[in-house]
């Protein structure tokens, strides 16, 4: 075995190590969470809301209004303002969907 391909088989090899002990680092943080939360959407008659963390002092709502075609975005800040919720976007459906 010659140099070029010890250095080659090093390199691969630690890259396999490097690799893994990133991957344990990120699911021992739940990082890699990707299970879906009913309980985060609330649907009545022509209302739809979605609550999503957004920072991690910061929680948003969603709400999307299927007889007006719009999505209001409200920001509720869990430790600033006493969970007060703020309109921060309103978005036309009929515009984005054309």
């Amino acid at each position: 075995m010659d140099r070029t391909s010890l250095c080659r088989y090093s390199l691969t090899a630690s890259a396999f190590v490097l690799g893994g002990l990133l991957l344990f680092a990120v699911t021992l943080r739940g990082g890699l969470d990707t299970s879906a939360r009913g309980d985060l959407i609330v649907s009545k008659d022509t209302f739809t809301l979605m609550t999503a963390t957004t920072r991690p002092d910061e929680e948003a709502v969603f709400v999307l209004d299927s007889l007006e075609e719009q999505m209001l975005i409200y920001a509720l800040d869990l430790k600033g303002t006493g969970g007060r919720l703020k309109l921060i976007g309103r978005l036309d459906l009929r515009d984005v969907f054309k």
